[in-house]
């Protein structure tokens, strides 16, 4: 018997298109518009992929396994997302940036750029922020070379001229940028030394430089950047480094020594000893206080069935204790000043006259660090001379631009509703009569 075989007849191209459509997200499904939002933010932007990325079959290919129901977006809607941006920035007349640069750990070099500005919503006026650039950085991070793709970057969209604030780390190299970036017509005349080609002029920045970059335009330096000099400051003029020296080898040998890993984790578990990283002040804290959770003299005991002599006395041990009680309020000032989502520099005075109170309170307690103690105080009224100043706990000084000296920083305290004046009566450490000339004159 034979049998004719029928072939189906075959599926139209409309057909098919309109099959693999079922069940995938609309242009405006709220899922669509996260990823969409994300390939820019995240992967565009913080990641420095290009926006072609979005055409390629391999990219479609990881999207479908991610989110089978995502339907890929072509490279001119993100291009048009971008070219929003630089037409609602054009609307504005005040912005605000905040620039860093950094290497990661394969040593690779990054310019980022974030703009800000205040919007109003209804009733309401928010802080709004976006991400201009996250820039590959090649080359050695010299000011003239920051300055060049910093320009680029304004260019680009055009905001340069309307540049009220910039927020940076305080590094010479990135100060001078800024120098170059907004210069200053002076009548002095211009001597051959001082031409930018000169290598040298972006090695360091004298005082009179950096009154001249801060007349330019009110650059802020960030508060967490200032305080790490300060505790850099304090440290380097106390003797607290050896006990540090011998917590930083017991960090590394848990990093490196499986046989002490083992000792270690059989008596204190797994809560382990963090490595400090020079640029993070704040790390070196964590790992104190790490360290001290633990027992002495278990520590010595595991220390000893190790075979590793670095002990701690127990005078440095008391050292390490101490140390942690008079870092920790810097410790969570530089926490609440590096908030993404809220406004800080309204913390900055508040913060400031927090510690220098704390220091003082602090003197008479001590027992083996009086001199950090001392020297935490006179760094941190000398690199924050200009608050002091304004709040009248320090005179003038003719001829100085001081540094936090723009009276921003009072005026953001005074106008945020959780501070008000409040700082005022309990922070400042001068007579009622002062005392209330500040409060009358920022009221």
């Amino acid at each position: 018997m034979n049998k004719s075989v029928t072939s189906e007849p075959q599926q139209s191209p409309m057909a098919q298109f309109m099959e693999t459509r079922v069940g995938q997200y609309s242009m405006n499904h709220r899922q669509q518009k996260a990823i969409n939002n994300a390939i820019l933010s995240k992967l565009a932007i913080n990641c420095n992929w290009p926006l072609s990325i979005v055409e390629n079959k391999s990219f479609h290919h990881f999207l479908s396994v991610v989110d089978s129901k995502y339907s890929p977006v072509c490279r001119r809607t993100l291009t048009s997302k971008v070219e929003n941006l630089a037409t609602h920035l054009s609307n504005t007349d005040h912005l605000s940036v905040t620039v860093d640069i950094w290497s990661d750990r394969k040593m690779r070099g990054f310019l980022g750029v974030t703009v800000h500005c205040m919007e109003k919503d209804g009733e309401r006026i928010q802080l709004k922020s976006n991400h201009l650039a996250c820039d590959h950085f090649k080359g050695p991070h010299m000011a003239e070379r920051i300055c060049e793709q910093f320009e680029a970057i304004c260019g680009e969209y055009s905001i340069k001229d309307k540049l009220d604030y910039i927020i940076s780390d305080n590094a010479a190299n990135m100060r001078k940028a800024f120098k170059v970036c907004f210069p200053i017509e002076q009548e002095d005349e211009v001597h051959d030394e001082d031409h930018l080609d000169d290598p040298e002029l972006w090695n360091d920045l004298t005082l009179e430089d950096q009154q001249t970059v801060d007349a330019a335009i009110a650059k802020k330096t960030a508060l967490a950047h200032t305080l790490q000099l300060v505790v850099g400051d304090g440290l380097k003029e106390t003797k607290v480094m050896t006990p540090l020296s011998k917590l930083s080898k017991i960090s590394s040998l848990l990093h490196t020594s499986t046989t002490f890993k083992e000792v270690f984790e059989a008596e204190f578990g797994e809560r382990g000893i963090p490595a400090a990283v020079n640029t993070i002040w704040n790390s070196t804290l964590r790992q104190v206080k790490a360290v001290i959770q633990c027992d002495h003299e278990k520590l010595s005991y595991v220390l000893e069935k190790a075979g590793h002599q670095e002990l701690f006395t127990v005078r440095e041990w008391n050292k390490l204790k101490e140390l942690v009680d008079i870092l920790k309020p810097f410790g969570e000032a530089t926490d609440i000043t590096q908030g993404e989502k809220i406004v800080t520099i309204s913390s900055v005075v508040p913060s400031v006259l927090s510690l220098n109170r704390h220091l003082e309170q602090r003197k008479p307690q001590v027992h083996f660090l009086s001199g950090l103690v001392r020297s935490l105080q006179v760094s941190l009224n000398k690199r924050f001379l200009g608050i002091f100043i304004n709040v009248k706990m320090v005179r003038t000084q003719d001829g100085i631009t001081a540094p936090f000296s723009d009276p921003v920083y009072l005026k953001a305290a005074a106008l945020d509703p959780a501070l008000s004046l409040m700082w005022v009566e309990h922070l400042l450490l001068v007579k009622e009569e002062v005392s209330q000339r500040v409060k009358g004159k920022y009221s």
